[in-house]
């Protein structure tokens, strides 16, 4: 479970339980601590479920954009007929879970064995990888992601940088492919060390970047 005080995390923690919540948008859920919940029939946008403990939950006909599973524990948790948008599935334990009837459109799979859950057909369209891809950057570009790294709005979600300090590649293989690096140093510049809102996706920060640049 979250820390009550630490700036820039949501706590989660549901057991036994039904979400009251049908629309959850831009939460950090880092280490959440859910077992036997009930999302059933829940949209959740822009949402990251870093190290997330998600077992035996119910996501039936749930709605999942932009949501990143990063090494989130997914075990027999039971998603039939959901729907999955522009999802991140990097080392997610999915074991016994059950996709029945689920679609993946543009989702991207690292690290991840989808063929220890049930009924998954992830279809074309979407990408695996065995490790994170490794793209590279000028040092110019470098310098301006490392000026940001103790941002106080993008640094506790680990989205730009790890706990190591190291960038996190995954995040700069989405920027570079949906803006080019281009771009991206274009609007780094533009936002001068200022992020408009909370980051807790990739996502998020590629929206911010993009927004910057025009």
């Amino acid at each position: 479970m979250l820390p009550k005080k630490q700036k820039g995390l949501s706590r989660l923690s549901l057991f036994y339980s039904k979400s009251r919540v049908k629309n959850i948008r831009n939460k950090f859920y880092s280490k959440a601590q859910c077992f036997r919940a009930n999302f059933s029939n829940t949209s959740l946008v822009n949402v990251n479920f870093k190290g997330a403990t998600l077992t035996k939950c119910s996501f039936k006909n749930a709605e999942f954009s932009h949501v990143e599973f990063l090494g989130s524990n997914l075990k027999k948790s039971n998603f039939t007929n959901a729907k999955f948008k522009h999802c991140v599935f990097s080392a997610a334990l999915l074991k016994k879970s059950n996709f029945k009837g689920c679609t993946f459109k543009n989702c991207i799979f690292v690290n991840t064995n989808v063929n220890v859950a049930k009924n998954m057909n992830i279809g074309e369209g979407n990408r695996f990888y065995s490790q994170h891809p490794s793209p590279v950057l000028s040092g110019s570009t470098m310098k301006l992601f490392d000026e940001m790294r103790f941002h106080p709005k993008i640094h506790n979600s680990r989205v730009l940088h790890l706990k190591s300090g190291k960038l996190n590649s995954l995040t700069l293989f989405s920027l570079l492919e949906r803006l080019g690096e281009d771009k991206v140093a274009l609007g780094l510049k533009k936002l001068n060390g200022s992020l408009p809102y909370r980051i807790v996706t990739a996502n998020g920060l590629c929206n911010a970047i993009d927004k910057a640049s025009r």
